[in-house]
């Protein structure tokens, strides 16, 4: 007869396999990057040598697929922020795999996705709110039906 496993116990060693496996992958993840770390240095130090971190920021994530650099441009005048144009132009001349996004609900800002043979880089360029030459415009009004529940028991 085979004895039943308490479902607690079962739960335990499920949580922890799965944090065991986590760390694993994580680990990989870290390894590959520092395998990459020199090589993205050389390419793309240079775009960020003038970054100014007290008011911007920088990340560098890691996946499966490809490093990933973040860079938010804070407090912009506008979308012509030399900065901005001069991170643009850098990546710009190194790929022609780019998207854009524009970001309207909340905020006046636009996210430059440049996808390259070693990263991905996203720059992230956020106008200021009083920006004299970029702001928010309503363009109309849009309605949507969502449907509404409730638990009904017999």
């Amino acid at each position: 007869m085979k004895r039943k496993t308490n479902p607690l116990i079962l739960a335990i060693n499920e949580s922890t396999s799965k944090a065991r496996r986590e760390g694993h992958e994580l680990i990989t993840r870290a390894q590959a990057l520092e395998a990459k770390r020199m090589k993205i240095r050389v390419n793309y130090s240079e775009a960020f040598k003038n970054l100014d971190l007290g008011v911007h920021n920088l990340y560098v994530r890691t996946s499966f697929y490809k490093p990933y650099i973040e860079v938010n441009l804070n407090g912009l005048d506008s979308f012509k922020d030399p900065q901005l144009v001069e991170l643009l132009d850098f990546f710009t001349s190194k790929t022609d795999k780019v998207t854009t996004t524009d970001w309207t609900h909340a905020h006046t800002n636009r996210d430059y996705s440049f996808e390259l043979d070693d990263v991905v880089v996203n720059i992230c360029a956020y106008v200021r709110s009083d920006s004299p030459t970029c702001r928010r415009v309503q363009t109309g009004i849009e309605v949507q039906e969502v449907p509404k529940y409730q638990i009904v028991c017999d």
